[in-house]
């Protein structure tokens, strides 16, 4: 029995040596397809990739690993590259971090294969010219986060995401995605959802009604209908932004929460009057009502003092402090005519 366990043991710690053998050749075929970039030039056979010394310029890139030697997490950014994205990282099977952004000059398809790695749990790759679809991350049950922000990605919005059952943050702002916005693409409680400057259509998932945002952000689209389901007073979402959109609703009888900390609503068809609870709502910093179509007298007292005149600028009729007063919107009395004898 002592000889089989030996072996194992011998095994196994042979696997680990080999594992970790193989992820130094898989740096130095990422650092060939990269172009073999002067930022990466400690990047040589027999380099300690997981001592400091791999880490000599962290303006270009960083490595952590696992106890065992395999590469846990890998950060490129600021590299003078002009290449496509390294498909070799898709070798790098114990990867948890995988982090690309800073003008790093990357062109073409992200690979599907990213969306094979295991032990994946969050994927950045921002501020490049990587274009086409976005990976259809399916049923990885440790992915975290994703952020794909500011690329040339285009298509729809992956249904998928929504098999993802830890995702608690999505940024796809700053790319050129058209069609609508899935439901149910996060699950966990305060999820941060960032679909900024695209070609979105449609309305908002009435799904969203039941979740409470750290940050809903989809300004910038082609959004449509009504999203005041978003607002309630027992509510505790953060931030919310629907700005640049073409969202319309009365806001009359919405409820603003004590949570709320701010939101942008400017430059939609908005209509009705700001209610009460605007000047209520003990939380709110940051709100913005501008270029809208709302009318009537603002609400007094409360929180009022907070805001500047440029949060309700630019609507039909709004009146009221910070604005001028609502006399300067009556009508001038009728002229009393005396009778001429």
């Amino acid at each position: 029995m002592s000889i089989i366990f030996f072996l194992v043991f011998l095994l196994c710690c042979t696997s680990s040596v080999l594992s970790k053998k193989d992820d130094e050749e898989v740096l130095l075929k990422i650092k060939k397809q990269l172009g073999s970039p002067d930022g990466l030039r400690w990047w040589v056979k027999g380099f300690d990739y997981c001592n400091a010394s791999a880490n000599i310029a962290p303006d270009y890139s960083y490595i952590t690993c696992t106890d065992t030697g395999r590469v846990r997490s890998i950060l490129l950014q600021n590299l003078d590259v002009t290449a496509p994205f390294p498909d070799a990282i898709c070798e790098l099977t114990e990867v948890q971090d995988l982090l690309l952004n800073h003008d790093l000059g990357l062109y073409g398809p992200i690979p599907s294969c990213i969306t094979e790695l295991p032990n994946l749990w969050e994927v950045i790759i921002t501020d490049t010219s990587l274009s086409g679809p976005v990976p259809s991350f399916y049923n990885n049950p440790n992915l975290l986060g994703i952020n794909l922000a500011r690329n040339h990605l285009s298509g729809t919005i992956p249904s998928s995401f929504s098999t993802l059952p830890k995702l608690n943050s999505l940024e796809l702002s700053g790319n050129y995605l058209t069609g609508t916005i899935p439901p149910g693409l996060l699950h966990t409680s305060t999820p941060s959802l960032v679909l900024a400057n695209n070609s979105l259509t449609g309305e908002l998932p009435k799904c969203y009604e039941s979740v409470d945002f750290w940050l809903l952000d989809v300004g910038g689209n082609q959004l449509s209908s009504d999203a005041s389901f978003l607002f309630g007073k027992q509510k505790t979402a953060v931030n919310i932004v629907l700005a640049n959109n073409d969202f319309e609703f009365d806001l009359s009888n919405v409820e603003f929460s004590d949570h709320l900390y701010g939101f942008d609503l400017s430059h939609n068809k908005i209509y009705g009057k700001v209610p009460d609870s605007f000047a209520t709502a003990a939380g709110l910093w940051y709100p913005n009502l501008s270029f809208n179509k709302l009318c009537g007298e603002l609400p007094r007292g409360g929180n009022m003092w907070r805001f500047s005149a440029q949060v309700f600028a630019n609507n039909t009729c709004l009146c009221g402090y910070p604005l001028p007063s609502c006399s300067n919107w009556a009508p001038a009395p009728a002229p009393v005519f005396s009778p001429s004898y």
